[in-house]
């Protein structure tokens, strides 16, 4: 695992690289986020190929270090000191290590100590002792350790941080961390710390016996000397690795237990305490609850994330509706399917020419506040913002929903954003007056998320949109709302429709018979 360790604010940080790509730089958008004053907001990129990771300077204005030497593209190793304009980054490279689980029977040393989490729980509480009483140091250890672990970081931060915490505080030579798999149901191997690297090796053994009631039965587990019992030595592992000492235990949060944590010793037979247990246990609980929030920090921001991005899109009703079903077992409604809709098209008249005149700043006012108005009508009916093409809207009534009234949604929002439009250039005492033209058509498409595997965006596909699209540019002029026959077929007569007569619309063979949408018919 490579990784970027750095200080921010006194507290020592973390940042995993388990992405292809990381950015550094003063701003939010970047993946690390460097608050200090020689730092450009994009000031550098790190890149992680087969062959390992390089960082890469991004026109900075004070530019970067590796080890001392200003550089522009430099390829990291293990301990490189890095200096973006004055801040200092280490990089580190945690060799991948293989954790395996041995089976063996299930005999038990009587030197083994096995303690339920209960049993800690109690010693830890508070008590009116001197001041050396060992609960005490564990108590104090404990409020240190919180305060470092409180720290907002990825998961994998906190798994290391866990790691660091647990070598600072016990005389540990060797130590891993499995977290428990839901789907496999399964310890899975994290992260592997040794306290001398030049010793490490390639595989770690622990009993299955072992680590089953640890994570089952809630209970940590030291060993004074492994080498005399029997359970421990699992096809000479204990005699290969040279283990003399060793401690177990779960990490859990009340009565949730989501992995185990090992520490162990090669020096001496005794090498750990039964106050060192219960610091260790302590340290678990903590360890857990910062590895959960963690964890849940990442689902926040996912889903954060992920709503933003829908709602770019959709109204907030059909927001709550995709999140809430894809959490259930409806699935996932964005892919690509087939679906039955409305496609409406709304581009403003002459405004290619219009905009010549003004500066380009006004341009963007005039056309952000002329969007807010229309998506807003759009929201108010369910529908679906596809796209902005330029000052033409391209909207979806009927996905990623059914709505089998998609038409008149779609004919409704048609006249409501004419009559908001006008009202909007009334509100305006300067500026050019805006017109639209809208085209309107039904039929079968393909809707989802489509584009490349970096980046895609929801929309529909088909004869339908194309045909929409032409409606909108080859037949309706300004004010006028046109629909197709398809539409027409599908409005349940609440409103006011002209016929076109026969129209010829290029790309399709056969003329067609649109109508134009007056209005609403009156009561």
């Amino acid at each position: 695992m490579y990784r970027l360790i750095y200080d921010e604010d006194g507290a020592n940080r973390i940042f995993p690289i388990v992405k292809d790509e990381v950015s550094l730089g003063r701003t939010s958008e970047n993946d690390v986020v460097l608050a200090h004053s020689t730092i450009s907001r994009l000031h550098a990129r790190i890149i992680k190929d087969e062959n390992g990771c390089r960082i890469v300077d991004q026109d900075s204005r004070n530019g970067m270090q590796v080890n001392g030497k200003p550089v522009s593209n430099a390829p990291l190793r293990d301990g490189d000191a890095i200096l973006l304009g004055k801040f200092p980054i280490r990089f580190s490279e945690a060799l991948d290590q293989n954790v395996v689980v041995d089976e063996e029977p299930d005999d038990m040393a009587s030197g083994t100590i096995i303690k339920p989490l209960s049993e800690i729980l109690a010693s830890l509480s508070p008590k009116d002792t001197a001041r050396d009483d060992p609960g005490d140091k564990i108590l104090r250890i404990l409020s240190r350790v919180a305060e470092a672990l409180i720290t907002t970081q990825p998961v994998e931060g906190v798994l290391q941080t866990v790691m660091d915490l647990v070598f600072s505080y016990l005389p540990a030579d060797r130590g891993f961390l499995m977290l428990h798999d839901p789907a496999s149901n399964q310890l899975v191997p994290k992260i592997v710390k040794y306290r001398y690297p030049s010793k490490k090796t390639d595989e770690i053994s622990i009993s299955r016996t072992i680590a089953d009631r640890v994570f089952k039965d809630h209970v940590a587990i030291l060993t004074s000397d492994a080498k005399l019992d029997d359970r421990f030595d699992s096809k000479g592992s204990i005699m290969i690795h040279n283990i003399r000492s060793a401690m177990y235990a779960p990490l859990w949060n009340k009565d949730h237990v989501i992995g185990i944590i090992s520490v162990d010793s090669p020096i001496q037979a005794g090498a750990f305490t039964q106050s060192d247990l219960d610091l260790f246990s302590a340290l678990a609980n903590l360890s857990a609850v910062a590895i959960e929030q963690a964890s849940l920090n990442v689902k926040i921001q996912e889903e954060q994330t992920r709503r933003v991005r829908l709602e770019r899109y959709f109204s907030p009703n059909i927001v709550n509706r995709i999140t809430n079903a894809e959490d259930s077992a409806t699935g996932h409604l964005i892919d690509v399917q087939e679906r039955e809709v409305t496609v409406l098209f709304s581009d403003l008249v002459g405004f290619t020419s219009m905009s010549e005149k003004m500066k380009p700043q006004d341009i963007a006012q005039l056309l952000n506040e002329y969007f807010t108005e229309m998506i807003d009508i759009i929201f108010a009916c369910d529908g679906t913002l596809d796209k902005y093409i330029g000052d033409c809207l391209m909207v979806v009534f009927g996905a990623p929903f059914d709505q089998p009234d998609h038409a008149d949604r779609a004919a409704t929002a048609a006249i409501k954003m004419r009559d908001r439009l006008r009202e909007f250039n009334q509100s305006r005492s300067e500026g050019p007056q805006l017109l639209a033209h809208t085209g309107i058509n039904s039929g079968s498409v393909m809707a989802g998320d489509i584009g490349s595997q970096k980046r895609k965006e929801y929309t529909v596909i088909g004869d339908a949109v194309n045909l929409a699209a032409r409606l909108e540019s080859d037949v309706a002029k300004a004010d006028q709302i046109i629909i197709g026959p398809s539409t027409h077929a599908l409005l349940k007569g609440q409103y006011e429709l002209k016929s076109c007569g026969p129209v010829a619309i290029r790309s399709i063979e056969k003329s067609l018979h649109p109508y134009e949408v007056l209005g609403e018919k009156r009561s």
